[in-house]
């Protein structure tokens, strides 16, 4: 049954029950539109009837983009562990709250159009007064790249569940996160960073060293205990991280950011430090009887009583360190750009070097570390210089 009601001045109301509650009352779906007159009312209204008894009609959502977030988006997807990582959970809640909702939340999901992301990209990309900080300059390609993510990954959901019918979002490229010089440090910077550590409590004396060999991320080091640690075939095994989650404290999260766990071969010093220390942390467990807080757990990189250490601390070290020994400071994070990039220098197989980064793509290896790659190749177009020496072209020149 179809039928249409007028609604005012060229308004019309169309009607199309597509059933009866028990009580015998009618189920319409309706839609308003313009019609010069009821006879085209009556056309349109047949569209509609088309459209609803095909299963192609699609209601329209009232509620607000900011009210999908808090009450649909956060509750059922965001903190089900299965959906996202940690990082990126944090990350994503952390760009829709600064970025999405101050200036889109107000408006209803059927509302936003594939120009309010074409606007909201713009506004990322300005040269200018974008940064979260304070600081002066641009985003990153990366960073433009991960604030589109977490508002399509939201309207996605709402296409998933039925509030709207289509992602606007889909009707626009995603921004692609160039491949940035970064800074890393060099053979001889390592060597003089090892040798400052030895004013420093063995536990550092570990922990910078590993970081370099594996090139394993601060959560992913911090996360460490002695199940993890291959001695007799040199090697560690990634397959937990430690994060900090609000309200909760450090907790343990048996995933990696990219939920690849990996086996790390390292080098024999590295095992004969990572015994000695084992050894140590289990005088310590032995020493704190009941007062050791993590059970069984023995964290390679922990305090007296076995809890963990955080992972921003490792960082906020790290400065406090490279500051007091006069030292080029990058990020902590970079001592896994400077392993990776100590790896390609020796001519290690990219797929070797994806493996233990533990990148689920060979793209994103090659695509960070596109210029390292690029370098050493025209360094390795020496070697082939001994095949044309004393040679000549044509049968007369010299090369």
């Amino acid at each position: 049954m179809a039928y249409v009601e007028k609604r005012g001045k060229n308004k019309w109301r169309l009607n199309v029950v597509i059933g009866y509650t028990p009580e015998g009352k009618a189920i319409p779906k309706r839609k308003t539109v313009e019609a010069k007159n009821k006879t085209e009312a009556k056309q349109k209204l047949s569209e509609f009837e088309v459209e609803v008894l095909g299963g192609n009609y699609f209601e329209p959502a009232k509620i607000t983009l900011e009210e999908f977030y808090h009450h649909h988006w956060l509750d059922k997807y965001a903190n089900d562990p299965d959906s996202l990582s940690h990082d990126t959970r944090r990350d994503y809640i952390q760009v829709m709250e600064t970025r999405v909702l101050p200036k889109y939340g107000h408006m209803k999901l059927a509302d936003i159009k594939t120009i309010h992301i074409l606007d909201y990209l713009s506004d990322l990309k300005k040269p200018n007064g974008v940064r979260l900080d304070g600081k002066p300059g641009p985003l990153s390609s990366s960073r433009i790249s991960n604030c589109f993510k977490a508002f399509k990954n939201v309207l996605q959901r709402a296409v998933d569940w039925k509030f709207i019918k289509e992602n606007p979002a889909d009707a626009v490229d995603r921004p692609k996160a160039k491949s940035e010089k970064t800074d890393v440090y060099s053979e001889e910077e390592i060597d003089y960073i090892f040798n400052r550590l030895n004013n420093y409590s063995f536990i550092w004396q570990v922990l910078i060293p590993l970081a370099f060999v594996t090139g394993a991320r601060e959560g992913e080091l911090a996360a460490l205990e002695e199940k993890h640690i291959n001695l007799e075939k040199p090697s560690i095994y990634i397959e937990q991280t430690i994060v900090e989650v609000k309200g909760e404290g450090v907790v343990v999260n048996d995933s990696t950011k990219t939920e690849r766990t990996r086996y790390i071969s390292i080098p024999k010093f590295m095992a004969i430090l990572l015994k000695k220390l084992i050894h140590i942390r289990k005088q310590e467990k032995f020493q704190a009887g009941s007062q050791w807080e993590w059970g069984d757990h023995l964290f390679l990189f922990g305090n007296e009583v076995g809890k963990p250490i955080r992972p921003d601390s490792i960082s906020q070290w790290w400065r406090r360190f490279t500051q007091k020994q006069n030292i080029k400071h990058i990020r902590f994070h970079s001592l896994r750009h400077s392993s990776a990039t100590h790896l390609i220098n020796k001519g290690v197989h990219a797929k070797v070097i994806q493996e233990r980064l533990g990148h689920t793509k060979m793209d994103t290896t090659m695509s960070i570390y596109a210029h390292v790659i690029e370098e050493a190749d025209q360094k390795s177009a020496a070697h082939f210089n001994s095949f044309f020496e004393d040679k000549t072209v044509g049968g007369n020149s010299k090369i």
